[in-house]
């Protein structure tokens, strides 16, 4: 059997995961988070993009950054503006769909996203009903992926162990947490990145998907 069936959950990761990195979504969540704190913090638009990026590699994500430096902005405010995005290049999954619901395990989004924003993608890829529960940004405090705490977070609210996990993400720095923690680990759409320590690694998620269910019946 393959090493992942043997686990009883699997985690999925929302954005450039459940969708291609070419819908362009998170291109324009950046923009917008970039747009948003030039304007707010009165900063140059090369300050602003300078202060995101060091805020997503130190905490995850620019939202986390704002909620621990700058008391002045108000989060929610920043997390709907930043989540108003073009949907028109995301279309319905209907294949990822039917594999999803034909796995056996438990399956979860967990997401850095905003619940908001999350429900709104998953609805229009088709796929809200696939999943057993969504773990968002938000039962966190914002202390988002990779810190070790979001992961502990969603293993007690939904009663499961490192150990009994399987998480799918487009992020190394996310996979390599949840290794640290057993979870067994798939990078996904990162054709770019050759080196990484995930036990897997694929460029289709359907494809990926239909192969565990293949094995399973075999």
């Amino acid at each position: 059997m393959n090493p992942l069936l043997e686990r009883e959950v699997f985690l999925f990761d929302l954005d450039n995961t459940l969708y291609h990195p070419d819908a362009g979504i998170l291109d324009q969540v950046g923009a917008r988070m970039k747009h948003y704190v030039a304007d707010k913090l009165a900063l140059s638009p090369e300050q602003a993009t300078e202060l995101c990026f060091g805020y997503y590699h130190r905490y995850g994500g620019t939202l986390r950054g704002l909620q621990q430096h700058h008391p002045e902005v108000d989060i929610d405010d920043f997390s709907v503006y930043a989540h108003d995005v073009d949907t028109s290049k995301l279309t319905r999954q209907e294949e990822l769909a039917e594999l999803l619901l034909a796995l056996p395990q438990k399956c979860y989004i967990f997401t850095n996203a905003a619940r908001p924003y999350a429900e709104r993608l998953l609805n229009k890829m088709g796929l809200s009903h696939c999943f057993d529960g969504m773990f968002s940004v938000e039962e966190t405090d914002f202390k988002m992926k990779p810190d070790p705490f979001a992961y502990e977070r969603i293993c007690e609210k939904y009663g499961f162990r490192g150990e009994q996990a399987v998480m799918f993400d487009d992020q190394p720095a996310n996979l390599d947490t949840a290794r640290n923690m057993g979870i067994r680990t798939v990078l996904v759409n990162r054709p770019d990145i050759r080196e990484h320590s995930a036990c897997y690694a694929t460029s289709s998620l359907p494809h990926f998907i239909r192969k565990l269910n293949q094995y399973r019946q075999q």
